[in-house]
């Protein structure tokens, strides 16, 4: 049987757009605030949080472009579309955010020997506005989180950096009521540390794509289980599983029948599609349907 083509479904695409949209629209706001802030009152920690803020940012606006760019024909040079050029995206501004979190660090390493004086109040009071928006941002996300993964992806990087105003809040007050100056760089090392571990992480995830390796979370024998569960035993044979991008995942298969369900194929098809689309998001498929004992049964 010829492999059948698949293409790509986006569920609630509208909703994923207007969401991811507004979180981007709230972050950048906040972003803008915060490095203006932290220059104006000299605060290390703002400045470190305007860097995990711009890593967010980044993740909101890489994702918003990879639901616009599949919305976009796909052409005979490229079968894909240009979903690839998010990775892409991805590895240089996550070197960019390491870069400039590394120079934050070593400003408030250098500032924890001397600590210097920061204009506290204004300080708080900008720290307190983002994680304002922060909250905000969580709150609006929150209804729509089993509707896509994107926005799951959006929720959980708002409440990364609600955690972190958190922090800055909390040397912020600290500072206010001691003047404690020194808590001001620690602050911004302890965000710096979050930034290293979530660009880690970024760069972990684009090179596991770039070099099509199973995507994380998937176990192969699970999916195995679930075609065989509906298929029989031992039906599933050279299983290969990849992304395309963050959001969009692959799989090629063989299915070997025995002679007598070969009537049924396009069912069984369609059922396995069906289980990988709602257990696993997987909607890009090819899976090539063999009777027993033909030309891959030994697979």
């Amino acid at each position: 049987m010829r492999p059948v083509p698949h293409s790509h479904h986006h569920k609630d695409m509208a909703h994923s757009k207007k969401a991811l949209g507004l979180a981007l629209a709230a972050t950048v706001s906040i972003l803008v605030v915060e490095v203006l802030g932290g220059l104006w009152t000299h605060s290390l920690a703002l400045l470190s949080d305007s860097a995990h803020v711009f890593m967010d940012a980044l993740s909101f606006g890489l994702t918003y472009l990879a639901i616009v760019f599949a919305e976009k024909p796909i052409s005979d040079s490229r079968t894909f579309g240009l979903h690839r050029l998010e990775v892409f995206a991805a590895l240089i501004n996550g070197l960019t955010v390491f870069l400039i979190a590394l120079v934050i660090t070593a400003a408030a390493i250098r500032r924890l020997h001397h600590p210097q004086p920061i204009h506290t109040l204004p300080m708080l009071s900008i720290a307190l506005l983002g994680l304002a928006v922060n909250l905000f941002v969580i709150w609006k996300l929150r209804p729509l989180l089993g509707e896509d993964v994107n926005v799951r992806s959006a929720f959980l990087h708002a409440l990364g950096d609600a955690l972190a105003s958190v922090a800055v809040v909390a040397g912020g007050v600290v500072i206010y009521f001691t003047g404690a100056w020194v808590v001001d760089p620690a602050m911004a090392i302890l965000v710096a540390a979050v930034i290293f571990v979530g660009v880690y992480g970024l760069f972990r995830d684009s090179v596991q794509i770039l070099l099509e390796g199973a995507p994380k979370g998937l176990e192969k024998d699970k999916i195995i289980a679930a075609v065989e569960d509906i298929a029989g035993p031992g039906a599933a044979r050279d299983l290969h599983i990849w992304s395309i991008c963050s959001h969009i995942r692959s799989l090629s298969l063989h299915v070997v029948l025995p002679e007598a369900r070969m009537k049924d194929q396009a069912a069984i098809l369609a059922e396995i599609n069906l289980s990988l689309e709602r257990k696993f998001n997987i909607v890009h498929t090819t899976i090539q349907i063999e009777p027993e004992g033909g030309s891959l049964s030994h697979a």
